[in-house]
């Protein structure tokens, strides 16, 4: 199966890349949604991933991000967890107070879908909604802050 796939390997590729710019251009438009980058001036991934960050939430927000967007058809994921939140590495010691940062990175990461299969339309409609979902999650958040202080 790996070997007939290698034939096809450039045009998925390519359909990955084309992917990728329409979201990059559609989220870029937004401050709070940090995506990292597929490529620079040394090296290019294959984007079998999009990782984003929504700048500002926490642990609780992310998981609420991503129960809208399930609730709106686009399923979303984490990557990846801290080592040190896995029981092996607890259980070896590490500590996830000593790696603040992969913490900061973890608590508001999201994956969102990226594969050949999706249409131009469905690409518009999972930057419209992350854009949506992420806007009323942090903004909800913050009434509800304001008005408990």
């Amino acid at each position: 199966i790996g070997l007939a796939q290698l034939d096809r390997y450039p045009q998925l590729l390519e359909r990955r890349r084309e992917v990728v710019r329409n979201l990059d251009k559609g989220l870029s438009v937004d401050k709070r949604i940090q995506v990292l980058p597929h490529e620079g001036k040394d090296y290019e991934s294959s984007r079998h991933l999009y990782i984003t960050r929504v700048l500002g939430a926490n642990y609780d927000q992310r998981g609420e991000i991503i129960t809208k967007m399930a609730e709106r058809g686009v399923s979303c994921n984490v990557h990846y967890k801290p080592l040190p939140l896995l029981t092996a590495y607890k259980n070896l010691g590490f500590d996830m107070a000593n790696y603040p940062k992969a913490y900061a990175f973890f608590e508001n990461e999201i994956t969102l879908p990226l594969h050949t299969k999706l249409s131009d339309e469905e690409v518009d409609y999972i930057i419209e909604t992350f854009k949506t979902v992420s806007e009323k999650v942090l903004a909800s958040s913050k009434k509800w802050q304001t008005t408990v202080k």
